[in-house]
């Protein structure tokens, strides 16, 4: 088949794959129209939630439940994290100090030792 766009013209030939009709489809401007599937594929089945006298059921099949992960106290699980995380929240901190001494911020220096008195009061 020849066709033309913007002043080119090609020859178009349709693929030859065996399409199989869908159950979709519809009425536009007066037209029919359907989804249609190549014949490898499967028609995707509609999943409902049904009811039957009062029963709930569904067309697709239920989900297995997984294992469900042990929670525990995470200190407990691993205590060596927990220190390494104190023990670098005491790193920034000390280099945060030594920083605002260099620059001699007082303000901040204050509150840097008050948050240095509220990490040694929590352990």
């Amino acid at each position: 088949m020849k066709m033309s766009y913007r002043g080119v013209a090609y020859e178009y030939e349709p693929p030859t794959i065996d399409m199989v009709e869908g159950e979709i489809g519809g009425k536009y401007r007066g037209q029919p129209w359907r989804c249609s599937y190549p014949r490898h594929i499967p028609v995707p089945q509609p999943a409902l939630d049904l009811k039957y006298r009062g029963v709930a059921y569904s067309t697709y099949g239920k989900a297995q439940p997984g294992a469900i992960a042990q929670t525990g106290n995470p200190r407990k699980v691993c205590p060596e994290l927990a220190e390494t995380h104190l023990a670098n929240i005491r790193r920034r901190l000390e280099h945060r100090l030594q920083v605002a001494k260099d620059s001699g911020d007082q303000k901040l220096i204050r509150m840097l030792e008050a948050e240095s008195k509220q990490l040694v009061r929590s352990r």
